[in-house]
């Protein structure tokens, strides 16, 4: 094991390992479709077994890292590794032709050549139909990896010809680490890691402090909302409507918000896990002056808001029916 490749190792060590089983009893198969959330490891573990394949200095087992051919792959400048990526919104025929014209090709500097589609899904119907042949019959002593986070999206022909895995999610303490080094704020990595479990939907969420700037309107907008305070309708209109830009931005506040009354219902029963640990102490008291029935109403009230949405209600009606609603609960009771 070396260091460059510890962090797949620690992903995505139980399939490293089969890769290794696999290539040293000679019985890797012609494609693979490698499936899961992004920031899963699948072009690295793609990458791992090119290296595998190719490296001249193997350290039990592992490939080197060091080594011409692996430092050529890691850089993607290996002349018998190819990696094909979407261009623009989508892989296109062309790019499939370049990588068949490649496939019939004997290796550069040796018989064995490695593909990589990334994103496979984003093939365009011909791109797919071109590739569909080379599944189908295999030419020479080629591997070739299909990258996907849905394969539902992908010809169903192609999937069923090529042996599909679909790689492990990582546990929560690992998908927070993650979060953590693509900038996401510790104190509501917590909340992030319960809303999306993928590295590019974080990846958009944090552009213009779209995270930062939700948690904070939401915390502002619910701390009115519990007290009854009809400025939350202002809130509303001044703070949340705006980070609703699009649908999946809406989803995904929404989501957000219910992650609020959760933690109250989570510090009425045991205080264990919360979302936003740095609000212990003020939901706490929230939490004190109202009863379990409360915020079981409260939370099944934006429960039912992601259903509303999908049933193309508009988003600023949601918003501000729940709040009313929400105010009205909680003032019952204050």
């Amino acid at each position: 094991m070396t260091e460059i490749d510890n962090d797949i190792l620690t992903k995505q060590g139980t399939v490293i390992d089969q890769f290794k089983r696999i290539i040293e009893k000679n019985q890797l198969s012609h494609a693979y479709l490698l499936t899961g959330e992004s920031g899963l490891g699948k072009l690295a573990v793609a990458k791992w077994v090119a290296k595998r394949l190719f490296c001249i200095n193997l350290q039990n087992g592992f490939p080197c890292n060091e080594c011409q051919e692996c430092v050529r792959i890691n850089e993607n400048q290996h002349p018998d590794v190819f990696v094909i990526e979407p261009d623009g919104q989508s892989i296109k025929v062309d790019q499939v032709r370049f990588l068949k014209s490649e496939f019939s090709k004997s290796g550069v500097e040796s018989s064995q050549k490695v593909f990589i589609i990334s994103e496979a899904h984003k093939m365009t119907s011909g791109a797919a139909n071109s590739l569909l042949k080379f599944i189908e019959e295999p030419v020479g002593n080629v591997t070739a990896f299909l990258l996907s986070d849905n394969k539902n999206l992908m010809l169903p022909t192609i999937v069923s010809r090529t042996e599909v895995i679909d790689l492990k999610p990582l546990n929560a303490k690992q998908l927070e680490q993650q979060f953590i080094e693509l900038g996401v704020p510790s104190n509501i990595v917590t909340a992030t890691t319960k809303i999306t479990n993928s590295q590019a939907e974080v990846e958009l969420l944090l552009e213009n402090d779209w995270l930062q700037n939700t948690y904070t309107g939401l915390k502002d907008w619910f701390n009115a909302v519990v007290k009854g305070d009809r400025n939350s309708f202002v809130l509303v209109q001044t703070r949340l409507l705006n980070l609703g830009s699009d649908r999946f931005h809406q989803e995904k506040l929404i989501d957000f918000l219910t992650l609020f009354p959760r933690d109250l219902l989570e510090i009425k029963v045991s205080d264990q896990h919360l979302s936003f640990p740095d609000q212990s102490n003020q939901f706490t008291v929230i939490a004190e002056r109202h009863s379990v029935q409360t915020i079981i109403a409260a939370l099944d009230l934006v429960l039912q808001m992601r259903g509303q949405l999908a049933s193309n209600i508009n988003f600023q009606n949601i918003l501000e029916s729940t709040t009313i609603k929400l105010c009205n609960l909680f003032e019952s009771e204050g």
